[in-house]
This record gives C-alpha cells, sequence and structure tokens, in this order.
C-alpha cells in the first residue's frame, strides 16, 4: 500500500491554522495545557495542531476553532483581523522573552 502524502496547498493551510490557533491562544492567555482541557484533548494533540501536522482528528480542529472564533479555513478568515492577530501574538511572544536583568553586582 502506498504511503499518503498531503497535497502542498493542504500543507501549507494546515500551517496557517496552525499559527492561527496559536496565535489566538496566546492572544487570550491560554497555556497549550488550558486550551487543551477546555477542548477536551491532551497537549501534544494542541501541539500537534499548532505544528500544522495534518493527523489531528477533525472534530478537534472544529472544537478548538470554535473555542478561539476562528474559522477552520484560514482563507476564509478577514485578512486584517489575521495579521491583527498574528501582530498581537507576536508582540506578547516577544514580550516572553524579556528578562529582567539583575545589575547587582
Amino acid at each position: 500500500m502506498a504511503k499518503y502524502n498531503v497535497p502542498v496547498k493542504v500543507k501549507k493551510r494546515l500551517e496557517t491554522l496552525g499559527k492561527l490557533i496559536s496565535a489566538a491562544r496566546r492572544v487570550r492567555g491560554f497555556t497549550q495545557a488550558q486550551l487543551a482541557e477546555r477542548a477536551g484533548t491532551s497537549r501534544p494533540t494542541i501541539n500537534h495542531l499548532e505544528s500544522g501536522k495534518p493527523n489531528v482528528i477533525w472534530s478537534t480542529v472544529m472544537t478548538v476553532c470554535w473555542l478561539l472564533d476562528l474559522p477552520t479555513d484560514p482563507d476564509l478568515m478577514d485578512p486584517i483581523r489575521r495579521a491583527e492577530l498574528l501582530a498581537e501574538a507576536g508582540d506578547i511572544e516577544r514580550a516572553r522573552g524579556l528578562k529582567e536583568l539583575d545589575d547587582d553586582f
């Protein structure tokens, strides 16, 4: 039996949807574990979903998108809202990377 390869266009959509899910989750202040609990799944499944892996159960994808108020097809999302969401999530990620320096020697 031949191995099924996901078409490139589908793979790119899955990756885009994963980025949007990750961004929406971070903007709402959820950890992967918290979102997983709300969606009735596991943290590794949320990680796979955010990574764009094609093996996540469709009902989980739909549930997570519903919880985060996202369309299941990233092409249906308003481009302005999409850009704002990704920018806001990027700002949150950069802020988390900043650490207070201890200058007491």
